[in-house]
């Protein structure tokens, strides 16, 4: 395909998602900037050579396919409403989070600029002070609806929080690879126990319960520790237990000017709810990312005992499991539409 062909055709794309609807005006503000952007590099051929144009029609192609994930169809917005309640505390950049949803198991969490690239290759287009970053979030499909198991992004939000404040790559320069230790192996391994540990201080115990449930006996590989040393250091986290890595890690986070770890929730009593096939009301961002774990810890416990509330013959067990994921789903939405309604803002 040719660039400016390309490029065109991601455009006609973007303009029919922002004739849709999206939760946030904001994705309406960054789809009509990005569309403006584009708008001038095909009005003016001969400015913009081939590698840049192409370049750019990669970045605005990628950006449209997590824009169409984001409109009101097709978002799991109770995800990105945790998600977006979370980001403020480590960074003061604005961000979007957006969504693409994916085929199997796949989870990720990726952040793209477009207009840093806009800034320092496309000269002739002023974006002035807007810059937000977007933020690409891969969902499940089938996990779309299923907020329980979408605990995963949390560990994949602490991969993007560690990118852009530089904990690694610091936590390296500090403390390099002692001889005869593989540095790529090291750094992956490093960059895994912060996201584990990112994701404890919000789901708790919940978040390395669900890679025990998906790869309990997981021996280390070149990319990832063992299930069991992410699981020790996790469970030594939350239980206040000295743990070299962790306190590695505070030293990093402290020395570049960064909150420190520690647990960001608490649990929500949602028994009484759930039992009476009621939502929870949730009343605070700790109550709020706390429900994970409560939702995780009820499910289980469902399941496996079937207390009186659930003893019925024709439930199934995934009845239980859709009943539970909707309370869940059904409680941070109606948290949402509260922040919304006190602030003053309509969708």
């Amino acid at each position: 395909m040719r660039p400016r062909i390309d490029l065109h055709l991601v455009r006609e794309n973007l303009r029919q998602l922002d004739e849709t609807t999206y939760f946030s005006e904001k994705l309406h503000t960054f789809t009509k900037k990005l569309i403006g952007a584009i708008d001038h590099v095909l009005a003016v051929p001969s400015r913009y050579s081939d590698d840049v144009v192409r370049v750019f029609a990669d970045v605005a192609r990628i950006s449209q396919t997590y824009l169409a994930g984001s409109t009101t169809k097709e978002a799991p917005y109770e995800m990105e409403y945790c998600l977006r309640a979370a980001i403020p505390r480590w960074t003061g950049r604005e961000t979007l989070i957006t969504t693409a949803l994916t085929s199997g198991q796949d989870f990720h969490l990726l952040p793209i600029d477009p207009w840093n690239f806009v800034a320092t290759a496309v000269s002739g287009y002023q974006v002035g002070a807007y810059s937000p970053l977007l933020v690409l979030i891969g969902v499940p499909r089938i996990y779309r609806h299923k907020p329980i198991y979408c605990i995963p992004l949390y560990h994949e939000l602490g991969h993007f929080i560690d990118e852009t404040l530089g904990v690694i790559r610091y936590s390296l320069f500090v403390n390099p690879p002692p001889p005869g230790y593989d540095h790529e192996v090291v750094q992956s391994h490093r960059q895994e126990f912060f996201a584990d540990l990112f994701a404890a201080c919000y789901c708790g115990h919940a978040s390395i319960r669900t890679l025990q449930t998906i790869a309990p006996h997981n021996p280390a590989t070149p990319t990832h520790p063992a299930t069991a040393d992410r699981a020790r250091v996790v469970e030594e986290f939350l239980g206040g237990i000295q743990n070299d890595i962790v306190d590695h890690f505070q030293s990093c986070l402290a020395a570049l000017g960064a909150p420190n770890l520690m647990p960001l929730y608490s649990l929500p009593s949602i028994a009484q709810s759930y039992d009476d096939m009621r939502p929870f009301t949730l009343t605070s961002r700790e109550h709020l990312h706390g429900i994970f774990e409560s939702s995780w810890n009820y499910l289980s416990e469902t399941l496996d005992g079937r207390p009186s509330s659930w003893a019925i013959p024709s439930l199934s067990d995934g009845d239980i499991e859709r009943v539970v994921n909707d309370l869940t789903e059904k409680s941070i939405r109606n948290m949402s539409i509260k922040e919304r309604w006190d602030s003053g803002i309509t969708p």
